[in-house]
């Protein structure tokens, strides 16, 4: 009787722990971003090695994986940038962030296949659906939005950190050098600004009217903000893709879903899934000619309306915009009431190269976020007399902290604290104080 009695607690407690074990889940989450400018990467394919277990960035880079059947390694992979795998410890949660290095050439393979490319009937019906998708055939639109830029010194090479006044900021340097991680290039913040403001747009006659409601910057050098208040604003950050053309730096560039997109791009459908409640394709394009001024990128389009809800392009160096090396445009669309869609978040990249030898270069990143959006409801045309109006409460820095994370549509990340932290440590470094009063003098003729 007592050998049965242990023979069912034994087996009572095997089946406990084979359920317990059975039971177990490997959980990760991270960030991916752009090992040289820092940067998050939207839409970057997160896979176990060896299986179809995977999923994709958000539009700020985050990833989340839960999987009771994990393997030993996780693989980041995403069009014009290396593909990079890192161990995974089974059966824990845990924080894996990837920084992904650009390909310096990228070489399409091409494929011949007999028949129609799949991706062109998609193209079709994204063309015949404009009339309904774009938001230029809205009377009028408004929405609430949020935008933040930040510019930083790249390409700090160790000459440019021999030169005299570089060399007095070592204490930011060896800071800059700690944040930007294992594989990241170190970047040296120099003015960052986040602004409030509402948004009209009226179709007929086309009028637009941005009333910004409060700034913040901090900058070296930077003290009087009103000119500034009026460039970080969203109407400067429009880009629509729906149009035939987009103006940038004052050349025009074709869009990939321009009415006449195959005289400029190859595609290739990729791939198809869900991003939030949406069937997706995903179509990647390239120039047919590599002097045209097209993008390259991806873009994913909804299987029902055939509507763009997200796109990712690039500008590089063969654009031939001076010192422009690369711009970098990422954009994620909602649909409206109406049924049109409008981009509710853009991230733009710019990044200048050295103008001189020995010098550095520059980063400019743009962030928007547009919410309350209202359509069909346009205002007067007295309504939108000024394009621009700063509010009497747009004054600088003048609320706390608190008061800017309840205006903020998405939380500073730790790398943009450190921003905010490290420019005021070089507006207080003697050396820095000095050439910014005689930048002034210079330009004002008094002190």
């Amino acid at each position: 009787m007592r050998i049965l009695k242990l023979l069912r607690y034994t087996v009572g407690i095997l089946c406990f722990i084979t359920l317990s074990v059975g039971a177990q889940v490997t959980t990760i989450k991270g960030k991916i971003t752009d090992a040289s400018s820092g940067d998050p990467i939207p839409f970057v394919n997160v896979v176990f090695k060896g299986t179809s277990i995977g999923t994709t960035t958000d539009f700020e880079g985050n990833y989340e994986l839960t999987t009771a059947n994990p393997t030993d390694s996780l693989i980041a992979s995403y069009i014009g940038y290396r593909s990079r795998s890192k161990p995974v410890i089974k059966n824990v949660s845990q924080t894996i962030n990837f920084q992904l290095l650009e390909e310096s050439t990228r070489l399409r393979e091409v494929v011949i296949i007999a028949g129609e490319n799949p991706a062109f009937e998609i193209l079709r019906n994204v063309v015949r659906n404009k009339s309904i998708n774009d938001k230029r055939n809205l009377s009028a639109y408004e929405y609430d939005t949020y935008s933040k830029i930040e510019v930083d010194i790249d390409n700090i090479t160790d000459k440019f950190r021999e030169k005299k006044i570089v060399n007095q900021i070592t204490q930011v340097l060896d800071s800059i050098d700690r944040i930007a991680g294992e594989d990241g290039k170190p970047v040296l913040p120099i003015f960052i600004s986040e602004s409030v403001s509402k948004f009209y747009y009226r179709k007929d006659p086309e009028l637009k009217f941005e009333n910004i409601k409060e700034t913040k910057i901090s900058g070296v050098g930077f003290e009087d903000g009103s000119l500034t208040s009026q460039l970080i604003g969203a109407s400067f950050q429009e880009y629509n893709f729906y149009k035939n053309w987009l103006n940038i730096l004052e050349k025009d560039f074709v869009s990939p879903i321009a009415d006449g997109w195959r005289m400029y791009y190859e595609y290739d459908l990729m791939d198809s899934l869900y991003l939030g409640d949406d069937y997706c394709y995903r179509l990647d394009f390239f120039p047919k000619s590599p002097q045209s001024l097209a993008f390259t990128g991806s873009m994913w389009i909804t299987k029902k309306e055939y509507a763009l809800k997200q796109i990712e392009v690039t500008v590089g160096k063969q654009a031939n915009l001076n010192f422009i090396e690369k711009i970098k445009i990422h954009q994620e669309l909602e649909k409206t009431e109406s049924g049109a869609w409008i981009p509710v978040k853009n991230r733009v990249l710019v990044d200048v190269g050295e103008i001189q030898d020995q010098w550095a270069g520059l980063l400019a990143k743009f962030y928007t976020s547009n919410r309350n959006i209202i359509v069909n409801k346009p205002k007067e045309v007295k309504f939108y007399e000024r394009p621009i109006l700063l509010d009497e409460g747009y004054i600088l820095n003048q609320h706390d902290e608190d008061h800017w994370n309840s205006l903020r549509h998405d939380p500073l990340t730790e790398s943009e604290k450190n921003v905010y932290r490290m420019i005021d440590t070089l507006q207080n470094i003697p050396v820095v104080r000095t050439y910014i009063d005689l930048v002034k003098i210079l330009i004002n003729g008094y002190k």
